[in-house]
């Protein structure tokens, strides 16, 4: 189920030494995506398919988010899902082929006095 694999990831990461900014920052984002999952009845980590996780991106972005907020929250996705690729859950990472949004560089330029 995929809430136990929720539990299960962010035990992993307590285990690693993960920080608990970190701890927070999957809770927060990554249990926005766990509450998309099973509020559109999927329920196990084997039927996440790729079109779930555009999908919640897609109304990420449809709510404010930025795009390096999105990024992020598809950062989140792919750890988790890579973890279960790594302990035999999933065979494939469907999280791997979403693209990430392309963000503005903003590059200060300071003028030099001659």
């Amino acid at each position: 189920m995929l809430k136990f694999a929720f539990k299960d990831f962010l035990d992993d990461r307590r285990f690693k030494n993960t920080t608990e900014k970190n701890i927070r920052n999957y809770l927060t984002l990554l249990g926005e995506f766990v509450n998309y999952c099973t509020d559109n009845e999927v329920v196990n980590v084997e039927d996440i398919a790729q079109s779930h996780v555009r999908d919640y991106l897609m109304l990420c972005q449809d709510k404010g988010n930025q795009a390096g907020t999105i990024n992020t929250k598809l950062l989140r996705i792919r750890a988790f899902l890579k973890y279960m690729v790594e302990c035999e859950v999933i065979n494939n990472n469907p999280a791997h082929k979403v693209k990430f949004q392309k963000t503005d560089v903003k590059i200060e330029v300071k003028m030099l006095d001659l």
